[in-house]
């Protein structure tokens, strides 16, 4: 069972409903809303294992059903290949997929192609054109954007502009969580603590690769905040939020209890 302990967002639910009918702001420009959803221990690692292996048993029972809700209120969802290779991922039938890889090194058996190919984009950079690329299985699109890497910003005006993607969902892992976060594309954060505590340089953290230069951060705005048991589960938005601002507008109210804080 599920318990609120603070929701400033205006159509909260019964606790046990959490999630079930997401709202956002609509998306600006030629860009998606996008917004993250990670599981973290309480030392902010992604993985209970070292790199390259399987998040699973990191979050409870809990977790795992609000991820699929939270999915079920996305248009689109990206991940990095890794996420892929360590096993099957499996979405909604309704969702759009999109997997970014530098080298090709897919699992094209993933049931993250063959439950529905045509839902399934590959983003590679250019640098991938080489015979090495393997060749895509039917159904499934590749477009290459940035030369060395992908470009992650073009990656979202292209989900925008040909998929007409307004709901975009990032599930990681880390070095893709990175690009985005560093690009500044991401507008919220879906974070689930797992009251666990793991240690080590191998494992993950929410972002890898470079960090914000000198002492830049991206302050974040607590939206609302359950917790199942001993297990936390955080609603943010990246930046702080004023009675102005463009988030609250539409079906995604905030509420501007005194008390909060970061709100203004």
């Amino acid at each position: 069972m599920l318990e609120r302990l603070v929701d400033i967002t205006d159509n909260a639910l019964a606790p046990d409903n959490l999630y079930e009918n997401l709202s956002f702001p609509d998306a600006e420009g030629d860009i998606p809303y996008i917004y993250a959803n990670m599981v973290c221990t309480i030392d902010g690692k992604t993985l209970l294992g070292p790199r390259g292996t399987s998040a699973k048993g990191l979050g409870g029972d809990t977790d795992q059903l609000l991820m699929r809700r939270i999915q079920n209120c996305s248009e689109a969802a990206i991940v990095g290949a890794s996420t892929l290779r360590v096993g099957h991922v499996i979405y909604p039938q309704h969702l759009i997929r999109a997997v970014v890889t530098r080298s090709g090194d897919v699992p094209w058996s993933n049931r993250f192609f063959t439950d529905c190919p045509r839902k399934a984009i590959v983003f590679a950079p250019m640098a991938a054109k080489g015979e090495g690329f393997p060749s895509l299985p039917e159904g499934v699109r590749m477009i290459q954007v940035g030369e060395e890497d992908v470009d992650v910003e073009k990656v979202a005006r292209i989900l925008r502009a040909q998929f007409n993607i307004r709901r975009l969902l990032l599930e990681g892992g880390a070095i893709l969580n990175g690009h985005f976060f560093r690009a500044g594309l991401v507008r919220e954060l879906f974070l689930t603590l797992a009251p666990k505590l793991k240690g080590g340089d191998d494992s993950p953290g929410l972002m890898d690769g470079k960090g914000f230069e000198g002492n830049g951060f991206r302050e974040l705005t607590l939206l609302s905040l359950y917790r199942a048991e001993s297990e936390l589960y955080a609603r943010y938005r990246v930046g702080s939020v004023k009675k102005d601002d463009a988030y609250n507008s539409g079906n995604c109210k905030i509420r501007f209890p005194s008390t909060s804080p970061n709100v203004k």
